[in-house]
């Protein structure tokens, strides 16, 4: 069994939402989650941050966010 702690959840929140996490450890995570408020309170909190990003348009975003957000998503490409 792998370790479920509030410091392993962030690292796997976009694939969590996402549905890619295998299933043992998306129920670990779901576990945890239901005796953790913290923790799903800032999966919450990322849920919305991704779901405004989703919204906005390429030509909304300030410049500097717009690269910052490229290069994070670029890089979350490449990891996977």
């Amino acid at each position: 069994m792998r370790p479920c702690g509030c410091g392993s959840l962030v690292k796997l929140l976009a694939d969590y939402l996402e549905r890619r996490l295998p299933a043992d450890v998306r129920d670990e995570l779901d576990a945890h989650l239901q005796k953790c408020p913290r923790c799903v309170a800032q999966l919450r909190t990322y849920e919305s941050t991704v779901t405004l990003l989703r919204s906005l348009h390429d030509d909304e975003l300030p410049p500097d966010l717009r690269l910052t957000v490229r290069s994070f998503l670029d890089a979350k490409c490449q990891n996977n």
